[in-house]
């Protein structure tokens, strides 16, 4: 009986110390990197579009500098998105207005009476635009600048090459050009790995999940998995720094508890993923985009094996800019330069892209 009122008394007490403790951290947080410029901003914003309630976050030091729009991948996972801007951006705000934007089905986007129907690449992109002439009258700005990574270049990419009259610059980060390529490569790693490492339990289960094409995202995530352990998304695969991409969802002061358990537990990309899939999996932008009319850039990971660089090299070569063009590679990452190699990142976006594209 002791146990067991130990336990009865004990288990709802632990779950409220953690409550507690986190939403003391999320109020420490909030306080520690709260914006103390005069001109600067911190806003958590609903915004309509595409006749669909979205959630914007917007941070910088100095509400005059240029505007740069996130977009986050997963599909529908905003990892290094809204929820970890406080932790990555502290130097971006510095030169930058920076609007996180938690895309339709994804993060603080999503809930459960979206259209599936309205679940479309191109929506997204007209979403996106939408998104742009918000800020450009709220800011009273001609322009703004895009980053995108993984599978936010979808939407960036097509983004800048419809509308390059509003956008100073397009960056790709590990930029999907050709879906099937890339998961064809990162096949082909999973084996040779498994195969390196003797491993023959693994490469018994990846060769079960099979070569690409795949008909539901499911044998993708199954095979995402052995990248993940081999090195291929992050240089360091660690518990500890696996965690630190999902872990911002429960503490960030800008998502509610729900909110956080809720994309932990992949709702938002299950529905956007299952959602595009037929579209993502067609993708091939050798053969829809052979100029663009912005400046683009492209932040490639060398070891990056979910979107593997050699297919962003190739349509590079062959891409007319005639604004410019430049292909970084970020020698020590893998799918997450901003991450792996945070200063690099900081000191491309900075340093180089903003000076190269000047803003009246």
């Amino acid at each position: 009986m002791n146990i067991v009122l130990l336990l009865v008394i004990g288990v709802p007490g632990v779950l409220l110390l953690l409550l507690v403790g986190l939403f003391l951290y999320k109020q420490y947080l909030r306080y520690s990197t709260r914006i103390k410029t005069q001109n600067g901003i911190s806003s958590l914003e609903e915004v309509t579009l595409g006749g669909l309630r979205q959630w914007i976050f917007i941070r910088g030091m100095d509400q005059n500098n240029p505007v740069l729009i996130f977009l986050h991948g997963g599909p529908g996972e905003p990892s290094v998105g809204m929820s970890s801007s406080r932790r990555l951006d502290a130097e971006l705000i510095k030169h930058f207005t920076v609007v996180h934007w938690d895309q339709r089905g994804g993060g603080k986007s999503f809930h459960s009476n979206i259209p599936v129907d309205s679940m479309t690449l191109d929506r997204l992109v007209e979403d996106c635009n939408e998104l742009i002439d918000h800020l450009r009258i709220r800011f009273d700005i001609p322009k703004v600048f895009i980053v995108a990574h993984s599978s936010g270049t979808l939407i960036g990419i097509r983004t800048a090459h419809r509308y390059p009259g509003k956008i100073h610059a397009y960056v790709g980060v590990a930029q999907i050009i050709n879906d099937h390529e890339h998961e064809r490569i990162s096949y082909d790693f999973a084996i040779e790995e498994a195969e390196r490492l003797g491993n023959v339990r693994h490469q018994l289960a990846i060769k079960a999940i099979g070569p690409p094409p795949y008909d539901t995202p499911k044998k993708l995530w199954d095979k995402a998995n052995y990248i993940v352990r081999y090195g291929g998304m992050m240089l360091d695969p660690s518990f500890r720094k696996m965690i630190g991409l999902i872990l911002p969802y429960l503490t960030s002061p800008e998502y509610s508890l729900l909110e956080g358990i809720r994309t932990i537990l992949g709702r938002g990309r299950n529905f956007t993923t299952y959602a595009l899939w037929n579209e993502i999996t067609k993708i091939n932008f050798t053969r829809e985009i052979d100029s663009i009319e912005v400046p683009i850039y492209f932040m490639e990971g060398k070891y990056d094996m979910i979107t593997p660089m050699v297919v962003v090299q190739d349509f590079y070569n062959g891409l007319n800019a005639e604004k410019g063009k430049r292909l970084i590679i970020f020698e020590d990452s893998g799918h997450y330069p901003m991450l792996d190699e945070k200063q690099h990142y900081e000191d491309v976006l900075v340093n180089t892209i903003l000076k190269e594209c000047r803003v009246d």
